[in-house]
């Protein structure tokens, strides 16, 4: 009965091999992203002064330590008491051939004196498009909104990352 166990084992992990993609090597990229939140929409929760939850649209430029440049479009979701909580949001970055990232990050907002705030947050790839088909990887950032939030105004803001993610080999 143990000879078959093991036999099975064996032929589910050289199917598993022969069936999945190779994967080439990780690759490690660090950059920042400068954006700002041009749609956000806030509703109080009523539980405690200064609970509010809602959604935000954003939009910028991320920049490689490659030197390449690709649009970032961002979907947040946020539960905040005065200005500090958690955040979850979905992030799509495009670049000048179409290919594109798609990602998913949990992260947590602080509020500091003055209007400013300051991001954590980790991330997992969840869909690649053209080039990055296929992609598997995490990645964290560290950021800051850099001036008060004014009603009707953007939302400046950047983040520094770092991530390590694998493609297929092709």
């Amino acid at each position: 009965m143990r000879a078959k166990f093991w036999f099975t084992i064996l032929a589910v992990a050289m199917l598993a091999a022969f069936v999945a993609p190779p994967l080439a090597g990780a690759e490690t990229a660090k950059g920042r992203i400068v954006y700002h939140f041009f749609k956000v929409e806030r509703t109080e929760v009523g539980d405690v002064p200064g609970h509010g939850i809602g959604v935000a649209d954003g939009r910028g430029l991320t920049s490689f330590d490659t030197g390449e440049v690709a649009s970032t479009l961002f979907k947040l979701m946020f539960d905040y008491t005065n200005g500090t909580g958690p955040f979850q949001c979905y992030g799509i970055t495009t670049f000048e051939d179409g290919s594109a990232k798609v990602s998913k990050f949990q992260g947590t907002t602080t509020a500091l004196p003055g209007g400013i705030s300051t991001f954590k947050a980790t991330y997992t790839y969840i869909k690649g498009t053209g080039r990055f088909e296929g992609i598997t990887g995490t990645g964290s950032f560290t950021g800051k909104r850099t001036a008060p939030l004014t009603p009707g105004g953007p939302a400046d803001c950047y983040l520094d990352f770092t991530e390590t993610y694998t493609l297929p080999a092709r």
